[in-house]
């Protein structure tokens, strides 16, 4: 079995070691190939009259399983049902028959076990994990559940709340709270694992997690007897509608099956489970997750393939406000050595506090101790010189938004340092080619677009110049990922895509109001197609001085279609800012809750109350996204619609569950997109006017995606 994805050592004390190791790969995934090389391994165990026990563990240095094959899943989805609930019920065959052998069986979990690993775990009568293992069943996150037995064995394992709370949001968790939960039996220290699981696999005792009195009595008077079962459902179902919004069907289906599946008898929960894994996986919502999961992929990949990526060690961050102190922090937490550069000492000052001030937050959510956040602040370097930047690998520059500023803290730096570095750029709104007009070495500027703020927001737009380098563009990125940022690719173009995208969005969202549209009900209308928060409610958050800059820029640089309206014009003048400023197009109390529409605003409405549908104000704006993104695929911003797709979701929370908004364009059919358009050019703007992109492919019965 040496050239097969799972081998088989049987020790002379009896131990079978069966390894996981898929050949050619960096981690273990549960495919069609590695699920048979199992079961051949589960065959030979059982002939075998030399084993006494069964260790389960990896040949990969800092992984156990990702997770089942997600390129299977997608080519089962364009196949049908019965193919998906045959690949439920093989898995679950080939893990029943592991969990039915007469010896003890210890799974040994190193670095990460996710959905189908953790499912083969299950199956195992112990489970013991090295420190720092990252352990779950993420499956909801791919519009599908568990479908080898994870959503029967779990709640068995850990009562019935944790496990609702582990499969119905997706939760991964760090090993010793996979220990607190009841997931795993032992935490050890990676050099001690195989041993540790030899040991109990040869009848050790394990030192079992002892659940608190209060989680004993929770699960006898909650889970032990229907009403109480009912309460905990009426709190699952609660908390999740909260999060999804009932858009996501996987995490309801979910608690359905869970909860039935806990009453019945293993062999028809088991059955439930294949049923619903099926019908969840032919939705369009998971075949959109997928697609997004795929594009995640696509993006991690580094340009210049085949050369080595330099190595980044210490990064430079010029400029200690909001955004530039975030930067740092991130860098800092992520392992990198931190130098932060401002011009005065008391401008640092006030970065170090927002730094500390973040730390402290992952303090209070238990992701750090005190002393490891106060080892990380303490290793960032503050400094007003440029010399101190000299040994920086790469620099960020987070300096205020002004084109001879920039160009003149590179021409400082470059001055400083006789080494070459790579000079990336957080511009949101100018030319990553001009900034490096005058470098000693264009190739090596690029533009790292982080959006705010930095420790939440999950996109880095990275934006390549006339003249930037591949092997820049790949060093910026392998910083942005380290960072655990999504990444996707921009070419040097105004807004770059995000911004481009969002800006005809909150223009004419302002439009809307001008027209007489309650403010309300356009909030309420994008919130209900699965926008995190509606435009206005957005204009208000970005700041309404900022968002008119954007919209002027992009109008500038666009033409009309991306003019500044009368309304925001107004507000400009008015200097109204927004939710800082304690009113925009919202009022805001004193805690920043929104306290109803602000009537001087409602003020600068000429026109009579104009109501709309919900259906009328989603294609207003739907459609002028969609135009705009057709226009950046067409120029070349962005080279793939999966790319595009993503930087939309991740940079501007675009509903996941629709794909994407060329995803979303498919799914409309582009014939009746383009109609639609053509429509509102007529009796609207004719901003809405099709781009030839759509008017082609609508001619063509093409799509922006192959499948």
């Amino acid at each position: 079995m040496a050239d097969k994805a799972v081998r088989v050592e049987i020790k002379d004390n009896g131990v079978a070691f069966v390894l996981l190791d898929v050949p050619d790969s960096k981690v273990n995934c549960l495919s069609t190939a590695s699920m048979t090389a199992l079961s051949e391994a589960i065959d030979l165990v059982c002939r075998s009259e030399k084993v006494k026990a069964v260790v389960i563990a990896s040949g990969k240095e800092d992984n156990f399983v990702v997770g089942a094959d997600v390129g299977e899943i997608r080519k089962i989805q364009g196949k049908g049902l019965s193919e998906a609930y045959n690949a439920s019920q093989l898995g679950k065959e080939i893990f029943a028959r592991l969990e039915s052998l007469k010896v003890r069986t210890v799974a040994a979990i190193n670095g990460v076990c996710l959905g189908g690993g953790l499912e083969l775990a299950l199956a195992c009568d112990f489970r013991v994990a090295a420190a720092g293992s990252k352990i779950g069943l993420p499956e909801v996150k791919l519009g599908f559940i568990p479908g080898w037995g994870g959503c029967v064995r779990l709640p068995r394992l850990t009562g019935l709340t944790r496990a609702l709370e582990i499969i119905m949001g997706g939760k991964i968790l760090e090993a010793r709270k996979a220990w607190k939960a009841s997931l795993v039996n032992e935490v050890v220290d990676k050099e001690q694992l195989l041993s540790r699981a030899e040991e109990i696999a040869l009848g050790s005792a394990v030192k079992n997690y002892n659940r608190p009195a209060t989680d004993v009595l929770k699960s006898f008077f909650l889970e032990n007897n229907p009403l109480g079962r009912s309460l905990v459902a009426d709190m699952a179902y609660k908390a999740m509608m909260r999060e999804t919004k009932g858009k996501y069907p996987a995490p309801r289906e979910a608690l359905k099956v869970v909860l039935k599946g806990f009453s019945l008898p293993v062999d028809k929960a088991c059955e439930l489970e294949s049923q619903t894994f099926a019908r969840l996986a032919m939705t369009d919502v998971s075949a959109n997750l997928v697609g997004i999961f795929f594009a995640q992929q696509e993006s991690k990949k580094l340009p210049g393939a085949g050369s080595p990526c330099q190595a980044i060690d210490c990064v430079g961050v010029l400029g200690a406000g909001v955004m530039g102190a975030g930067i740092a922090q991130s860098l800092a937490r992520a392992g990198f050595k931190v130098v932060l550069k401002d011009i005065e000492d008391k401008f640092l000052e006030k970065g170090k506090n927002t730094i500390v001030g973040l730390f402290d937050g992952l303090v209070a959510r238990k992701r750090l101790s005190k002393e490891e956040a106060d080892e990380l602040v303490g290793g960032i370097k503050l400094t007003t010189s440029y010399d101190d930047l000299k040994d920086c690998d790469l620099v960020i520059e987070a300096v205020v938004e002004d084109l001879k500023v920039k160009q003149q803290a590179l021409a400082d730096l470059e001055a400083a340092s006789g080494r070459d570095f790579v000079f990336a750029t957080n511009t949101s709104s100018l030319s990553v080619t001009e900034i490096a007009m005058f470098a000693r070495d264009p190739g090596r500027v690029v533009g790292l677009h982080f959006f705010n703020p930095v420790h939440k927001m999950p996109l880095v737009e990275v934006v390549r110049g006339d003249k930037t380098e591949d092997a820049s563009l790949a060093a910026a990125m392998s910083v942005a990922q380290k960072l655990d940022k999504t990444t996707v690719i921009s070419a040097d173009a105004p807004g770059f895509i995000v911004n481009r995208i969002l800006a005809p969005y909150l223009r004419e969202a302002a439009v809307l109001v001008g027209e007489g549209t309650p403010v309300e009900d356009i909030d309420r209308a994008m919130k209900s197609f699965g926008m995190p928060m509606g435009p206005l409610t957005l204009l208000d958050e970005i700041g309404l001085d900022i968002a008119g800059k954007v919209i002027h820029v992009m109008g500038s640089a666009l033409g009309a279609r991306l003019s500044e309206p009368p309304l925001m014009k107004a507000i400009e003048q008015a200097k109204v800012l927004g939710k800082k400023g304690g009113k925009g197009i919202y009022l805001y109390d004193e805690k920043g809750k929104p306290a109803g529409v602000n009537p001087d605003v409602l003020a600068f409405v000429k026109a009579e109350a104009n109501p709309k549908t919900a259906g009328e104000i989603q294609d207003r704006l739907v459609l002028l996204m969609m135009n705009e993104a057709a226009r950046c695929l067409e120029g070349k911003v962005v080279e793939q619609a999966g790319q595009l797709d993503l930087a939309l979701i991740f940079g501007t929370g675009f509903p996941p569950f629709r794909g994407g908004i060329l995803r979303y364009a498919d799914r409309q059919g582009l014939l009746v997109v383009c109609r639609k358009m053509e429509y509102l050019s007529r009796v609207v703007s004719p901003g809405y006017a099709p781009c030839q992109l759509i008017k082609q492919m609508a001619e063509e019965g093409k799509l922006f995606y192959c499948s």
